[in-house]
């Protein structure tokens, strides 16, 4: 599993869709869509805003951390 992978999935678990997601960015749908079909690479300041509005750690993202783990702390 890729970032891009995790992406999807982190995206999924807070039940949003794509233009939730392009929207709380401030991006166009078709740009956010263009990162989750691996068309477009985000500049690390958008992998940022992504992890901060998952509520992930960009290590969790990039998959140096264990995911699980860190939701039971929570």
């Amino acid at each position: 599993m890729d970032y891009i992978d995790r992406l999807k999935r982190a995206r999924k678990q807070k039940h949003m869709r794509q233009i939730d997601v392009s929207t709380a960015l401030g991006i166009s749908r078709s740009t956010y869509c263009m990162y989750e079909l691996r068309k477009n690479k985000m500049d690390v300041e958008t992998f940022g805003e992504l992890c901060r509005l998952f509520d992930v750690t960009p290590g969790q993202m990039l998959g140096f951390e264990d995911w699980d783990r860190s939701e039971e702390r929570r």
